[in-house]
């Protein structure tokens, strides 16, 4: 009963979609909060951070992509 409760709490997390447009990924950012967000110029043709369980601890509890021409971040959960 308990592990299903998990599973529908993680199934239903809606993925944030932005105003942000974009043509693919490469020009979408994630906030500090997990929200998409247009790259910032620093960051400009640098890969998407890798998640570990350090620094980039965001990066790996969270997907994001290019849908439909519109930054969007995906709650994915933690892995470590």
């Amino acid at each position: 009963m308990t592990m299903s409760l998990v599973v529908l709490w993680l199934l239903g997390r809606e993925p944030v979609v932005s105003t942000v447009p974009c043509k693919t990924v490469a020009e979408c950012w994630l906030s500090d909060d997990g929200k998409p967000i247009a790259r910032p110029k620093s960051k400009k043709g640098r890969p998407l951070p890798r998640g570990d369980c350090g620094k980039n601890l965001l990066w790996l509890d969270h997907k994001l992509s290019c849908e439909n021409e519109v930054c969007v971040s995906q709650f994915v959960g933690d892995k470590c």
